[in-house]
């Protein structure tokens, strides 16, 4: 049993303990494997698939597996990306979050995943143990899950459509929770810090330069009049935007604990026969917020569709939303006329749509990055700190793939306006 390439002597111990649970022996094989691309598919953790099966003399077992998220040892890299807080986020949101809004919903009779909020997998232990924290989760392939490939596959209307459908329920807890038991919801939600901070130097100078890529290409392109607009938005600097969109007390009443890092590499689908998506699963949890729910609305639909995607289904999306939101919200109780009608929602797009630019500016280099395009993270943190930017990030945006973010920036920028967002 090899479990020596994952790093902490408390990380192994816990995989052992949670194996030996699940296949009531001792005696077993295992094989270590990287989940996912650092770097490239994933930018917080170091992600393993841990494959185990148990050995009898008959040697047929079927394999099974887990997936172990660990914390990265670089302490540079800790630092600068705040990682054991990170870490401690998405713990607290398995451990606490989560947790009580599946007993919530089964205290209201809600009990089937058709019905209740199940999409994430399940988290088998945690660990807080500094600098080792971790978390062993359930591997989601066995069920036949896949997350999008972003370099050959675009985002569909049938994975929106799965997107917004679980969306709704994640959000109708939060409504129903504080509507019933609002000290609760508070306790809950105050936990949660968010991680744009309009004190912090480096994400001020990053999402500067994240938006004069938008002016230049507008620049580029010639086009006077939006141009115009986005000058006149970004007087105020992009981080303050997002924080006045991201800061709860601006929502008043109508907040959520939202999914929080909603784009298509944090969500896994299954697939029908056809190809077709018929199940989704949220997997990152780590900058979960306190805030209204259009950010993960925004985050999503801005991020990770194309302008012709929107064009053809953007009203449905938000109907898809907010109709299984209200139905989520009547089931656990509550009315979702009085807690976050259908025109309420339409006022916080317009309030806060706008945050699905900034968000766009941020992850849209990523989607639209050629394949083997990889960050070295430890790098990235040692530049921060010995520099104090964050010019690594820029990289993703390559000659090849130029073209593509400036075609699919530039159509945000023409949604925002002609929906009235900015």
């Amino acid at each position: 049993m090899d479990l020596s390439g994952i790093p902490g002597g408390q990380v192994r111990k816990e995989i052992r303990e949670t194996i030996e649970n699940q296949l009531q022996s001792q005696n077993y094989r295992v094989t270590v494997t990287a989940a996912s691309k650092e770097g490239e598919n994933n930018f917080v953790g170091v992600v393993y698939r841990v494959s185990f099966n148990a050995v009898d003399e008959s040697e047929n077992n079927t394999k099974s597996s887990m997936i172990v998220k660990v914390a990265p040892q670089n302490e540079t890299r800790r630092t600068q990306f705040h990682l054991r807080e990170r870490f401690l986020q998405e713990i607290f949101m398995y451990n606490e979050v989560l947790s009580y809004f599946r007993q919530f919903e089964l205290s209201k009779g809600v009990i089937n995943k058709e019905n209740g909020f199940t999409e994430y997998p399940i988290c088998y232990r945690t660990l807080d143990e500094d600098p080792s924290e971790c978390l062993l989760l359930e591997d989601l392939n066995i069920r036949g899950f896949s997350i999008i490939d972003r370099f050959t596959e675009e985002v569909t209307a049938d994975h929106v459509r799965l997107f917004m459908k679980a969306l709704g329920k994640l959000h109708a807890l939060s409504f129903a929770l504080n509507d019933q038991q609002p000290e609760k919801f508070q306790a809950l939600a105050s936990n949660l810090k968010e991680c744009i901070r309009t004190d912090n130097s480096v994400f001020r100078d990053y999402f500067r330069k994240q938006t004069e890529h938008v002016l230049d290409i507008l620049r580029h392109e010639e086009d006077t009049d939006l141009l115009s607009r986005m000058k006149d938005l970004f007087k105020t600097d992009a981080i303050d935007i997002a924080a006045n969109c991201l800061n709860p007390k601006s929502a008043e009443n109508g907040s959520v604990i939202s999914y929080g890092d909603a784009w298509q590499n944090n969500s896994m689908y299954r697939y029908d026969d056809q190809g077709k998506p018929i199940e989704i699963s949220f997997l990152d949890w780590q900058i979960s917020r306190h805030s209204t729910p259009i950010i993960d609305i925004a985050y999503f639909i801005f991020s990770c569709t194309t302008k012709e995607l929107r064009d053809a289904h953007y009203d449905e999306f938000l109907n898809i939303y907010h109709d299984n939101l209200s139905a989520h919200i009547r089931r656990l109780g509550s009315d979702p006329d009085k807690l976050f009608s259908y025109d309420v929602m339409q006022e916080h797009l317009r309030k806060f749509g706008k945050i699905g630019l900034i968000f766009a500016t941020s992850v849209l280099p990523v989607i639209t990055a050629e394949k083997g395009n990889v960050l070295d993270l430890d790098e990235v943190a040692n530049s921060i700190a010995n520099s104090g930017n964050a010019d690594h990030y820029n990289n993703f945006i390559s000659d090849k793939s130029r073209d593509k973010f400036n075609k699919r920036m530039k159509g945000v920028v023409v949604d925002m306006v002609r929906l009235g967002y900015i």
